[in-house]
């Protein structure tokens, strides 16, 4: 008897092992394609790319809590947009000439600024540096980051960058897009973000649109409204909005 059914199971063995070689393969083929089209795309300047990822707040007890969304998108040109849509709807879009400008959806409300000195390639984190640098060469942050290793997160491979309490993976082939982070506030409050999309090419036209009827204010009352009430608000949080809306005047484009 064993020698009637041996022959079945080592061809049993070997499918499974031929099976698992095909999945491997593939596995390896697809990020080979990724990797190579995100390569040839950098050829040719900025990797545009949109990413979102979702946030949750794991609290006391074990509660999670859903607080929205996070957008970000790079163009082609260098100019890149970072949307959050939780509780409010708000956006900052740094545009290549030098102009930034930020948006409250939810009262129509934006705030504009010129700053023509501004590279784009200031901002935008350079793959060649681990992610660690800008493409000027320079630190990104001004808080030392620490190299943790390469890991792969959604399919994508990554590096896996910490500064403080803040744990940070990009996509190493997608222009250092940022697919994964956790903040650890404390052992009974983390905050994560989790990757749902990743998209490479450019980004739809409408994110970095500012429709013409939003109303240019400073930035105190484009957070707070017009009434500027804020009664959470402490000393410190007063200089900060004072200190927003003193930069406002001296770079603001409205005449």
């Amino acid at each position: 008897m064993p020698g009637k059914y041996f022959p079945k199971w080592r061809i049993i063995l070997r499918w499974a092992f031929v099976l698992l070689v095909i999945g491997l393969a593939a596995q390896a083929g697809r990020l080979l394609h990724l990797r190579t089209k995100a390569l040839s795309a950098r050829s040719r300047g900025a990797i545009p790319y949109t990413v979102t990822l979702k946030e949750t707040i794991h609290g006391p007890g074990g509660t999670d809590t859903s607080s929205g969304e996070i957008t970000q998108a790079v163009r082609s040109d260098g100019s890149t947009l970072w949307r959050s849509i939780g509780k409010g709807s708000q956006r900052t879009v740094y545009f290549s000439s030098g102009l930034q400008v930020d948006t409250n959806e939810l009262t129509n409300a934006k705030t504009s600024m010129m700053n023509p000195n501004q590279n784009p390639a200031s901002w935008q984190r350079d793959p060649n540096s681990r992610c660690l640098n800008s493409f000027l060469g320079k630190p990104i942050t001004s808080t030392p980051e620490t190299f943790l290793g390469e890991e792969t997160v959604g399919g994508y491979r990554t590096v896996k960058l910490a500064r403080g309490i803040v744990t940070e993976w990009h996509a190493l082939d997608y222009g250092c897009a940022l697919v994964k982070d956790r903040w650890d506030f404390s052992a009974m409050e983390v905050t994560e973000k989790e990757l749902v999309a990743l998209v490479a090419g450019e980004p739809d036209a409408t994110l970095f649109d500012v429709p013409a009827h939003y109303r240019e204010v400073p930035p105190s009352e484009r957070i707070l409204g017009p009434k500027k009430e804020c009664p959470g608000c402490n000393e410190h949080a007063q200089k900060v909005l004072q200190r927003l809306d003193e930069d406002y005047k001296r770079h603001s484009t409205k005449p």
